[in-house]
């Protein structure tokens, strides 16, 4: 029966950390290698806290967490500006570094031995001995783990994550800083992932550098990908598979001398597999779309729509006659091809400007110099008299600059309804406080913004697929999902980069 225990507690600290990975990897679409240091780093901390400070277990575990997710936060400021193959590399250093010291640094962690006698989980005067007494209180911290990875994830903030793993440029361009989403889901996935470490060290009484390897973040890689990336449930599914089914296999005759040594191949094997046939995992990420799909939609009334278009930032007025963008002299060159020379216009308000010119003559160079999406080596871009030439791309979004793309770049794997909803600004669900302590005010802005994205997608004439993917519309309709999207931005400049090309005369009729 202890057995038993044993193989339900170990599933349950790997599914907190398949959950906290699958934030990261799943909805992000961050490739990391490093969550074993993570959870090693909040198993050893939490040990030496209580073994040599006299810490609580409660205060040892909350204390590891956070250092783990603050070493998170350390982790993925640097290395989450650079592209996700090398992203890649980096952790896996990190994760091979924290291993070392693991093993070197010998006068904290003992080495390759270990801790022993770390002491057990004791809750409110309850003292935890034996498995079986443990499944409650570890059942009780993965339903909390997994209850937070579950708001985040399903929560404006969680669809900005979808929105990074989609399509980073977009992202920017719908005025999202992608860096702070970036670093706070290392943080809070570091963080839980400490949390387990230290549910681990105290339930077993002892840890080593073993636990905490390279072979342990695959192992926690194969979970998510196996149960179903983007899909929380999957995470428990795959901690099951990949942890309590080879443990229960012990009890097949014959089978215990040859799980050991076959135990990677096998996991290597579904891997594999799993990423070649079924790369979306067991449980995919939309399997309750339809169910959704056929939820009806509210009938916006046109004066509703007609309010909500017409509604107006006072911040973003500006005085008549003046120049809302001015650019002065501006050069781009790359390598030895020249895009941009010399280029100067100025923009006023309340008017359509067009920049016209054969294919590869520079009008997307230009536009990705104004936007912020890449810098000038010379000239300057003033925004309403203010000089904004190295500013970013999600700031400019914020002084009321957005743009389209030529390529369209919608987020495919997401809703036509999300697609919109995520470009409306200043969501208080984006931030993780108001997540957890105003849940309330929370769900009364989502349920505006949902009208908003619904009178967007009514002007555009979507309003009717807004379940749909929007990778299974047309090209026309994606360049109609595009404007609804910019016009949710709440911007006032808007620059259109060949907003009708590959649109019949119809689409272009509905979209003019």
């Amino acid at each position: 029966m202890d057995y038993l225990a044993h193989i339900i507690n170990m599933v349950l600290i790997f599914t907190m950390l398949a959950s906290s990975l699958n934030l990261i990897l799943g909805y992000g679409g961050m490739a990391t290698m490093c969550h074993a240091a993570l959870f090693g780093i909040g198993g050893y901390a939490s040990a030496i806290l209580t073994m040599h400070l006299g810490c609580n277990f409660l205060v040892g575990m909350i204390l590891a967490a956070v250092l783990s997710g603050f070493i998170g936060v350390l982790l993925a400021t640097p290395s989450l500006r650079i592209q996700d193959e090398y992203l890649i590399l980096f952790t896996t250093a990190f994760q091979m570094v924290i291993w070392g010291l693991m093993v070197s640094e010998i006068w904290i962690t003992n080495g390759e031995t270990g801790l022993s006698a770390i002491p057990r989980a004791s809750v409110f005067g309850i003292q935890f001995l034996k498995p079986i007494s443990y499944i409650l209180l570890i059942a009780a911290l993965a339903a909390l783990f997994f209850l937070i990875c579950w708001k985040v994830s399903h929560s404006p903030f969680g669809r900005v994550l979808r929105c990074i793993r989609e399509d980073e440029l977009a992202t920017r361009s719908i005025g999202k800083n992608v860096l702070r989403f970036k670093v706070l889901t290392f943080m809070v996935g570091g963080a839980i992932a400490g949390g387990a470490g230290s549910m681990l060290a105290h339930y077993n009484a002892y840890i080593n550098p073993v636990s905490f390897n390279l072979d342990a973040s695959i192992l926690m890689i194969a979970m998510v990908v196996l149960g179903g990336s983007t899909n929380m449930f999957g995470s428990v599914v795959g901690s099951l598979l990949l942890v309590g089914i080879p443990e229960m296999l012990r009890f097949v005759p014959g089978t215990a001398t040859l799980i050991a040594p076959l135990r990677n191949a096998i996991f290597g094997s579904l891997l594999i597999f799993f990423i070649l046939f079924r790369p979306q995992g067991l449980i995919p990420e939309h399997v309750g779309r339809l169910r959704v799909r056929r939820t009806p939609l509210p009938k916006l009334p046109e004066e509703e729509i007609l309010a909500l278009l017409k509604q107006e930032d006072p911040a973003k007025s500006h005085g008549i006659g003046e120049p809302v963008i001015e650019v002065k002299g501006i050069r781009k060159s790359f390598g030895g091809i020249q895009a941009v020379n010399s280029f100067s216009m100025s923009l006023s308000p309340g008017k359509i400007t067009t920049l016209i010119g054969p294919n590869g003559c520079g009008k997307t160079t230009v536009f990705n110099l104004v936007s912020g999406f890449i810098s000038p080596d010379e000239g300057s871009v003033y925004l309403r008299g203010k000089d904004v030439t190295n500013c970013q791309p999600h700031e400019l979004v914020q002084l009321g600059l957005v743009r389209s793309w030529q390529d369209v770049r919608i987020f495919r794997n997401m809703s036509v309804l999300d697609n919109v909803m995520a470009a409306i600004p200043d969501q208080i669900g984006e931030r993780l406080f108001a997540i957890f302590f105003r849940p309330r005010r929370v769900g009364r802005e989502e349920r505006k913004n949902t009208r908003m994205a619904l009178a967007y997608l009514e002007f555009v004439g979507l309003a009717e697929k807004a379940y749909e993917l929007a990778g299974e519309l047309s090209f026309a309709e994606q360049k109609q999902l595009s404007l609804a999207r910019l016009i949710a931005t709440g911007g006032s400049i808007l620059l259109f980069d060949e907003p009708a090309s590959g649109m019949d005369v119809v689409s272009r009729t509905r979209e003019t």
